[in-house]
């Protein structure tokens, strides 16, 4: 990007315009999100061989309903809409793209009513229960405003969106109560909402919106848990392509560390690493019994019939890939002192679980039993009012 300045001309001492053949507005495209909110466009001119020429330029917006310019191409939001930005210079003109996003303003959420970000990209559905669900890499939209991400995984997690929904309804089945849902609909070629912002959005300002939209929203929903009930669980819902099929549940724990004994995985100093820390604080059984036990999340899970790792009967992944948790599961489970939801990574293997509708109706009634019984055997509670 380039200032613009006034230049000088040869052997005088009052400003001239220079050869200007065509200007580029930078960026090319702006959103601002919120009355108010502000930025400031550059131009950079350039003459008619291409060589960059210092420029003074004119600003002018053509919707001033929906934001204001400065002289120096400062813009402030005003109201919602999209606005042409032009700097002038030379004989010549340049244009970039605005858009104003006005946020809805949400006096209060309703428990299973549907909210969504700027052109639905990313929704979330309030729930009544102390769990948390998101679904980062399932969506399908693939929308021309945002090209496709030129580094990190951009392969989807196959009908992982649709698990998390499936799951969901278990759960409103089985007690009668939601839990609370954030979903991108975002392909994962266009957002990574488990990445963080700059491998998640590379620096398009419509994925970085529907990042902050995805992310602010699971604090929305822990905060309503935490001030509900004290405390609850997160889960962030994937699905796996490694051979072996098993759910792999990720607590920040790397796969050496899981293949340790019992021993090395009670102390304090790993309780305070992982994604369940406020749990293994407040636990009265040995954290690797948290882990892996017969409660454990995949004690129960096996229970259920479903293999997973870490659990009794396969304690760590050995030589096998494991994913540990992600980006998310680090945000938003109780890493911290002050957080009081903690947080499992799900990865799911295809067969069996996500492959068909029956598969996913059976597994997520399965899951939604687990999760029951893990909340009711370590919380000592679960449903509104129980």
């Amino acid at each position: 990007m380039l200032s613009a300045f006034v230049t000088l001309g040869c052997g005088g001492d009052s400003p001239t315009e220079p050869s200007v053949a065509s200007i580029e507005v930078v960026p090319g495209e702006m959103l601002l999100v919120g009355e108010g909110d502000g930025d400031r466009y550059l131009a950079r001119g350039r003459d008619a061989e291409g060589t960059i020429v210092s420029i003074t330029p004119e600003w002018s917006i053509d919707e001033s309903s929906v934001a204001s310019i400065t002289a120096d191409g400062f813009v402030t939001a005003i109201s919602g809409g999209l606005a042409t930005v032009t700097a002038t210079a030379g004989g010549a003109s340049g244009s970039a793209r605005l858009e104003v996003y006005i946020p809805p303003h949400i006096g209060s959420f309703e428990p299973g009513r549907s909210y969504f970000g700027r052109n639905d990209y990313v929704e979330y559905i309030p729930g009544e229960l102390p769990v948390i669900l998101s679904s980062a890499h399932g969506g399908a939209l693939q929308p021309g405003e945002i090209p496709n991400r030129t580094f990190g995984v951009v392969i989807n997690d196959r009908n992982s969106l649709e698990l998390t929904l499936a799951m969901s309804r278990a759960l409103v089945n089985l007690t009668g109560h939601a839990p609370h849902v954030i979903l991108s609909h975002l392909h994962r070629s266009k957002l990574d909402a488990n990445r963080e912002i700059v491998e998640a959005a590379q620096e398009n300002p419509y994925a970085e919106q529907s990042w902050t939209e995805f992310q602010e929203w699971i604090r929305v929903a822990r905060a309503a848990v935490a001030g509900e009930y004290g405390k609850g669980l997160y889960f962030d819902i994937h699905g796996h392509g490694h051979d072996i099929d098993q759910v792999e549940l990720g607590y920040l724990l790397t796969a050496e560390e899981l293949n340790r004994p019992d021993i090395a995985l009670n102390s304090l100093e790993v309780v305070a690493r992982t994604s369940i820390r406020d749990l293994g604080r407040t636990s009265p059984i040995p954290f690797s019994q948290l882990l892996r036990g017969p409660t454990s999340f995949g004690g129960l899970l096996a229970d259920e019939g479903i293999p997973s790792v870490p659990s009794p009967d396969t304690p760590g992944p050995g030589d096998a890939p494991y994913f540990r948790g992600g980006y998310n599961t680090r945000e938003h489970g109780s890493v911290n002192d002050a957080d009081v939801v903690s947080g499992i990574q799900l990865e799911h293997h295809y067969g069996g679980i996500r492959d068909t509708f029956q598969s996913r109706l059976d597994y997520s009634n399965k899951a939604a039993r687990v999760i029951r019984k893990f909340m009711l055997e370590h919380y000592r509670f679960f449903e509104p009012g129980g």
